[in-house]
């Protein structure tokens, strides 16, 4: 029932932004967030030439005249159809809403919500060749998330995302400073993964600190370390430090490992993790991970240890379409027989640039020797929408 309790809680916690980072994408070619992303770990606003991918090669072309060539895209891609090389300055504004449906279908138990995730603008400031002094700030509406026990949502609020400035030392170094996501396994768009939410590093875990990227032909790693959410009450803040380390293979694949240990006044957290990341060509990929995360709570002298699994597929039957699968494995205690397998296909639709409509069915399922909890099932339907 605890695991049951768990798993409720953090999927109706996921009323906040979701990502434009897709690592998905290394199926594209893409083996690193610095090409399309000015955060080069991925998440946030994307450069130039990610506005440029994204019209010409993720997006489809039906709602484009077929006079328009690729380099016409291309060059209608930024803010408001603008070209997107435009001096200094950027802006980019986000939307996303989704429908959530619980038991669909069935007529005693089914029930829906609707919920605004993203309503957000952000802003850009870069300066020098290859964008070596680079400002974001991201500031919207962050919708408080909702409590499955009592049924009362909290009061929404608006406040900045993420902040932060970033300083290219040479083309293999960068160092950014300020509120942003910590350094830790894969960025999956999908807050409610196991992955993301047990080491505590989704959609509302972002820290004031200092990150250090660093890449080259092989490889690509960070170094974060961090002071919690300055916003919040100091003794609620979770402070530590982080590292991720990546490896190409065969110039098209990817094996990492991450470690991050972190505490606040009331408990220590210690996660590390393995992922790989691999190119079927033409837009397909598969993703996974694994890891376990060590919870020390100090006022009962107690320490919770907990796994994860994640293995996602990820297919393009054609251009702006895209498949998934995904299949995740949680242990929220190690000493308890009880585990979760949440597994469910959804459907990525990009109609054109700017415009991303997506569906996922979600089933959940708790095995144990004395459990007798039924199947729970979820649809979510979303719509996001960018300038």
């Amino acid at each position: 029932m605890k695991i049951t309790l768990f798993f409720l809680v953090i999927l109706f916690s996921i009323s906040s932004k979701l990502s434009l980072a897709y690592p998905n994408y290394i199926g594209h070619g893409y083996t690193s967030c610095l090409n399309c992303h000015y955060n080069p770990f991925g998440n946030g606003p994307l450069n130039d030439y990610g506005r440029a991918v994204s019209a010409t090669l993720i997006s489809a072309r039906w709602a484009y005249p077929k006079t328009w060539t690729e380099e016409d895209l291309a060059e209608k891609s930024g803010t408001l159809f603008r070209k997107p090389k435009q001096d200094w300055f950027r802006t980019q504004f986000n939307y996303r809403r989704f429908r959530l449906t619980r038991n669909p279908g069935s007529a005693k138990n089914e029930t829906e919500l609707w919920l605004t995730m993203q309503a957000d603008a952000r802003a850009i400031i870069k300066f020098g060749e290859n964008d070596k002094f680079t400002s974001v700030v991201n500031y919207g509406y962050a919708p408080a998330p909702l409590s499955q026990v009592s049924g009362v949502s909290n009061k929404d609020s608006w406040r900045s995302r993420e902040h932060y400035i970033g300083y290219k030392i040479n083309p293999k170094v960068g160092v950014y400073a300020g509120l942003m996501d910590k350094v830790y396994g894969v960025r999956l768009v999908e807050h409610i993964a196991f992955s993301r939410s047990l080491p505590q590093v989704t959609m509302n875990d972002q820290a004031h600190g200092i990150a250090v990227h660093y890449l080259n032909d092989k490889w690509e790693g960070g170094i974060n370390g961090f002071l919690g959410n300055l916003s919040q009450e100091e003794n609620l803040r979770m402070k530590g430090g982080s590292t991720m380390v990546e490896r190409t293979i065969g110039d098209i694949h990817r094996i990492g490992a991450s470690y991050m240990s972190s505490r606040n006044k009331f408990y220590s957290l210690q996660s590390y993790s393995m992922h790989t990341r691999l190119n079927l060509k033409d837009g397909a990929s598969i993703i996974a991970e694994i890891g376990e995360v060590q919870k020390d709570i100090e006022s009962t002298q107690s320490t919770i240890k907990s796994r994860y699994g994640l293995l996602q597929t990820y297919l393009r039957p054609a251009r702006g379409f895209y498949v998934l699968n995904n299949i995740e494995y949680a242990k929220a205690d190690t000493s308890d027989e009880n585990y979760i397998v949440r597994w469910g296909p959804a459907i990525q639709i990009f109609p054109a640039q700017r415009i991303e409509l997506r569906g996922d069915i979600y089933n959940t399922r708790v095995f144990g020797p004395e459990t007798s909890v039924p199947d729970n099932w979820t649809l979510l339907l979303q719509t996001h929408l960018w300038l």
